[in-house]
């Protein structure tokens, strides 16, 4: 209780610094049913602030006894009074068990520092992202806002049915909160599209055998869910921030991942910049994780691409260096960026425009604007926008996957004694620290053609973890397992001269 209720003194100073309504989001994401945690949202929707992260430590390693000099303290540094009374706070939380108790935690510690609170429940991560930004943009916006607001921008870009045929879907929610967002969505969207929700807590755990995470790791489709030959299947998260496609052909699993998406959003994007003559930039951002293939499949469409160290704030901030930036983890968490420039060449080409391929392309591409949640990654949106990119341009789940074909990977996870002694550079695809291991390691990279590895040290665990991409899976778990051994004994070995 008392962490908790630290937190909410830190979001609700947090909430007075920038005179705006700010949120926190009670969830554990893709983690098991038991644990539980804060997301701290800043008022453009975005994640807390590094700075303000850094502030949060200092508070919740501080005792009660100090708590409220070390509060004082905090507010100087950051000039803000704790005793003012502006800022606002939004609080949601997911299904788990504890959410009501920590939420109530969230609403004490905000109340020691008189700052508003609006808790609206039960949402999704991203709906809870979306109301923050279009609070502190527009005007105080609502669940049912963000139902309204999404089910009309999906019905305008999809458009009628053709032949009279709706189309229906599958998601696999995870036993999460997904489940309860989509049900109360799919009722406006009828007439357009069905959407069946599978795991939807009335049985299952959850994340348990089923969900994004599940998923990406297994390599195999949920339990839980009935499938058909090429039927459009989903599988979000605990807390719906993160999608990714599935199908079968041939009795043979297929998933499509964020790489995937990504190439998808910024194809179709592309198509309609160029067609509508806008004179506007087009990115992607990724990982080093994303796969070999869908960056050389966006060089050959001529479509940017950079590359970032892990870490949602990293590919976000990235991709506002575009007037329309695309980024997509390969875990299926992602979304769409547009600038300012974007927004007012599109908005005032969209109203006057005459010509018909021209009119029509920045029709629909002011039609996505408003489909994509520009906060951060949306499962549901994500889900919407990709069953309208495939109706208009008329794509099958197997002429989607075709697009290119991913190269075989491995990635394993290697314990070491200290991961503090490993330092990466170039996006977290080079090590500089320490010396000799690269040169070690593009020394096992050389012995296959076309391959890559990169080593990297976990941000939560005491590891490293190895990737590896070669032209077949043999040599990718070939190359996996001996970069992982030479890292290992390159620790020992640095052990053992200290």
């Amino acid at each position: 209780w008392y962490q908790r209720r630290v937190r909410g003194l830190l979001a609700a100073l947090r909430a007075k610094a920038v005179k705006a309504a700010i949120g926190v989001m009670v969830t554990a994401s893709h983690n098991p049913p038991q644990d539980n945690g804060l997301k701290v949202v800043e008022p453009q929707g975005e994640m807390l602030l590094p700075r303000w992260e850094r502030y949060s430590s200092q508070l919740s390693n501080t005792d009660s006894a100090s708590l409220v000099e070390a509060l004082k303290e905090l507010g100087e540094e950051v000039e803000v009074s704790i005793t003012s009374t502006q800022g606002r706070m939004i609080i949601g939380r997911d299904t788990r068990e504890s959410g009501p108790e920590i939420a109530a935690a969230v609403t004490a510690g905000a109340a020691n520092l008189q700052c508003k609170v609006e808790n609206i429940g039960v949402c999704t991560t991203p709906q809870l992202h979306w109301i923050v930004k279009q609070s502190n943009i527009f005007k105080p916006s609502t669940l049912l806002d963000y139902y309204k607001t999404f089910a009309e921008s999906f019905m305008a870009l999809y458009g009628k049915p053709e032949a009279d045929v709706k189309h229906s879907i599958k998601v696999d929610c995870a036993n999460g909160v997904g489940a309860h967002a989509l049900r109360t969505l799919a009722p406006s969207l009828t007439d357009h599209i069905d959407i069946i929700v599978c795991n939807d807590g009335s049985s299952g755990k959850l994340n348990e055998n089923c969900g994004a995470d599940f998923v990406k790791l297994m390599q195999n489709a949920p339990q839980g869910v009935n499938y058909s030959e090429n039927e459009h299947c989903y599988t979000i998260d605990g807390d719906a921030d993160r999608s990714l496609f599935f199908y079968f052909q041939d009795h043979k699993f297929h998933m499509l991942d964020g790489d995937k998406i990504a190439t998808l959003f910024a194809g179709f994007l592309n198509t309609l910049i160029h067609e509508a003559e806008l004179n506007l930039s087009l990115g992607v951002v990724q990982t080093a994780y994303a796969n070999g293939s869908s960056t050389s499949y966006l060089h050959t469409k001529g479509i940017p691409v950079v590359c970032v160290p892990t870490g949602v704030k990293h590919l976000h901030k990235r991709a506002e260096d575009f007037d329309v930036g695309v980024y997509f983890e390969a875990n299926g968490h992602g979304t769409v960026l547009f600038s300012d420039n974007a927004m007012e060449m599109i908005n005032l080409r969209a109203a006057r425009e005459t010509r018909k391929i021209q009119k029509s392309a920045v029709t629909r591409l002011l039609a996505f604007t408003k489909l994509i949640n520009p906060a951060v990654g949306d499962a549901i949106t994500n889900i919407l926008v990709i069953e309208t990119i495939l109706k208009l341009c008329k794509l099958s789940p197997q002429s989607w996957n075709n697009m290119y074909t991913d190269l075989p990977y491995r990635q394993l996870k290697i314990n070491i004694r200290d991961r503090d002694i490993i330092k990466t550079t170039d996006a977290e695809r080079k090590i500089s620290s320490p010396a000799g291991m690269q040169e070690k390691i593009d020394a096992l990279v050389s012995d296959f053609s076309g391959a890559r590895c990169f080593v990297r040290p976990s941000g939560t665990e005491n590891c490293v973890r190895v990737h590896a991409e070669c032209a077949t899976q043999h040599e990718a778990d070939t190359l996996a397992m001996s970069v992982g051994s030479m890292v290992f004994d390159f620790t020992e070995a640095l052990h053992s001269h200290l």
